[in-house]
């Protein structure tokens, strides 16, 4: 059962992430701005974590130095606050089944930093490497569909009431614009937030904190 943990994990973090997707654009239809929305999310998970903090890593806490602290705030800055914004600022142009697909990009686009700053090498003569290369392609090719794709607007039983708002929508001359300008956010989002997953690995080593 202690292998299988990291995978049920893995499992129920993605259930929480669609389900905060579909949650954060219904406040978004319902008037909540985006900002306004990303702050009061990041404020109520800092106060969760600091309770949790104290209440267990009081006393093996590491001492908070100015340059901890500065790495905190930059590592910060580039993965919550820019990632998060402009993640809730595509969700608002798009639709949660695209940012849901473009999030599930993360690997994808973390593998490629790693790559890119020479952490990991990519080795297209082994099986390994060939499996990573087509994932990516495959990964890639599905989120390219979504966000450039439009086929006709589904209108499940339990959602007629707003079929007509949403096509509306989808037929505005504007629509279109506003679609690719979410979709490159969407896709600026994720990239800083695969750059602070490769970032952080110095800092909150042993020898960075």
């Amino acid at each position: 059962m202690g292998l299988k943990n990291p995978y049920l994990f893995a499992i129920l973090i993605q259930v929480i992430q669609v389900g905060m997707t579909l949650f954060t654009k219904a406040a978004f239809i319902g008037g909540m701005k985006s900002f306004i929305f990303v702050f009061y999310r990041q404020l109520v998970g800092t106060i969760f974590l600091l309770l949790l903090a104290v209440m267990f890593e009081k006393r093996s806490a590491t001492p908070l130095t100015f340059l901890v602290f500065f790495k905190i705030s930059a590592l910060a800055s580039l993965g919550l606050t820019l990632a998060t914004n402009l993640y809730g600022i595509a969700l608002l142009y798009t639709s949660a089944s695209l940012v849901s697909a473009t999030a599930n990009c993360l690997p994808v686009t973390t593998f490629f930093f790693v790559v890119l700053l020479r952490k990991e090498k990519l080795n297209v003569r082994k099986i390994a490497g060939v499996a990573k290369l087509g994932g990516i392609t495959f990964c890639m090719g599905g989120v390219a569909t979504l966000a450039f794709f439009k086929g006709p607007i589904l209108q499940p039983p339990f959602a007629l009431h707003n079929a007509q708002h949403q096509h509306q929508h989808h037929v505005s001359p504007s629509g279109s614009t506003t679609w690719i300008v979410g979709c490159f956010l969407s896709f600026i989002s994720v990239s800083s937030w695969a750059l602070w997953y490769v970032l952080q690995v110095p800092p909150t080593s042993h020898k960075g904190l």
